[in-house]
């Protein structure tokens, strides 16, 4: 491959960023077919969710991979690199393969004028199918209607949680987000709910109903979560898994372990052979950067990454603290991008924390530093504005005592861009 190569295929790609966000099929839809539909090529399984999709997705994956099927993932977004979208067996899409694949299809890309997120399920469906996975475990990206993903004739769909987020694009109310997760559900195929509020099940529920779609519902009988242990018990249909120890902490986790294991379960049943066995290893296997991710070091603070980016997401990262550190308190660098709930998002914080630094993020999205300084009530928590994620870590790294904890908390970007310019620190 020429030197730099890459590089300009990663340019392109993130160039189509201009395109902004899409909503609709009819552009990846006309793609895939003009490709060859590799998406209809092997089964999958297709999730959405306003929290919570992103782990079970990595769950189900993990637990695929150790019973020896050869597995897709698709997830949205990355961290560091767009390659972290597109994985087999746990491997990232290679700097060749993306390198091909635009090389392949730049002129036709440029024609339709497919999105930055068309393009890359396009890209992931494509090499899935090069790749020859026995299955793909697929993440919406926004919604699921008119999502790019929904594309897919999947063995089981999924809906992992139903909250507020997005409401610019979605809608104001539950009822309207859950209209457009529903898009999902296909006809004859099983649709799997988590724990959701009334309003937003008996959307999904009508919705399966008119499609025939059988629907299966987690309920908290079929399930015993421990959080100060992290320890799981589950049973569905004479098939029981004790003392499960995920990988991902918290007593959210256990919900999406939950969600995971019923939906490997609906697998079973429609005849896919997963073994107790695959379970304990896939799951104590998993790693998900950002998810309540713990950095303990000797002699300095205790770091906890975190990717919450919204009221949900940052209400089950502050369950998870006060669980796992009872009492404590943590320096919290954060930051947040626009069209958020933002003082709902602080008003869970305020729980536990003793301060916060408050930086920009590196994207057009990021909220205006000044603006949530002046709008929102920090309920008496002082707070400190730095000028980049660069400077925010070193005003807290000065001021921290070995056996502080501190938070880096409020986007994927945030802890992205952490993660590509510091480390793990």
């Amino acid at each position: 491959m020429p030197a730099g190569a890459y590089r300009t295929a990663e340019r392109f790609l993130l160039s189509r960023e201009f395109f902004g966000m899409k909503l609709g099929l009819e552009n990846i839809t006309e793609f895939l077919a003009a490709i060859g539909s590799p998406q209809l090529s092997y089964p999958t399984i297709h999730v959405a969710g306003t929290n919570g999709k992103g782990s079970t997705v990595s769950m189900l994956a993990a637990v695929l991979r150790a019973q020896g099927y050869r597995t897709g993932l698709y997830t949205s977004p990355h961290l560091v690199s767009l390659r972290e979208r597109v994985r087999v067996d746990g491997h990232p899409i290679p700097e060749r393969s993306v390198t091909a694949f635009v090389a392949r299809y730049r002129r036709e890309l440029v024609r339709r004028k497919l999105s930055f997120f068309e393009v890359l399920t396009a890209m992931a469906f494509e090499h899935f199918a090069r790749a020859g996975v026995d299955l793909a475990v697929v993440e919406t990206g926004l919604g699921g209607r008119l999502d790019a993903t929904n594309v897919l004739c999947p063995l089981l769909t999924v809906t992992t949680d139903i909250s507020r987020d997005h409401m610019e694009i979605l809608g104001r109310t539950l009822r309207k987000i859950a209209f457009e997760k529903a898009g999902i559900v296909k006809s004859g195929v099983p649709h799997l709910i988590g724990l959701l509020p009334p309003v937003a099940e008996e959307v999904i529920a009508r919705c399966c109903a008119e499609l025939g779609a059988p629907l299966h519902r987690l309920r908290p009988r079929d399930f015993a979560a421990f959080g100060e242990s992290n320890r799981l018990d589950f049973h569905e249909n004479g098939w029981r898994i004790s003392g499960l120890v995920p990988g991902l902490i918290g007593p959210h986790q256990l919900r999406n372990t939950a969600l995971a294991l019923k939906a490997l379960a609906i697998l079973r049943d429609q005849g896919l052979a997963i073994d107790k066995q695959a379970v304990y290893q896939g799951m104590a296997r998993l790693e998900w950067p950002g998810r309540f991710q713990i950095v303990a070091r000797r002699g300095r603070p205790t770091l906890v990454f975190d990717v919450g980016h919204n009221a949900g997401g940052i209400a089950a990262f502050v369950e998870t603290f006060q669980t796992r550190f009872p009492g404590r308190k943590a320096l919290i660098l954060t930051g947040f991008v626009k069209r958020k709930e933002h003082q709902k998002m602080v008003d869970h914080l305020a729980k536990i924390a003793a301060q916060y630094v408050i930086v920009p993020l590196d994207t057009k999205r990021s909220v205006d530093t000044a603006h949530l300084l002046g709008t929102i009530n920090w309920r008496r928590v002082p707070v400190h504005r730095a000028g980049s994620v660069a400077t925010g870590w070193r005003r807290v790294a000065r001021t921290a005592q070995p056996d502080d904890i501190i938070a880096v908390i409020g986007s994927h970007y945030l802890v992205g861009e952490f993660f590509e310019k510091i480390g793990s620190a």
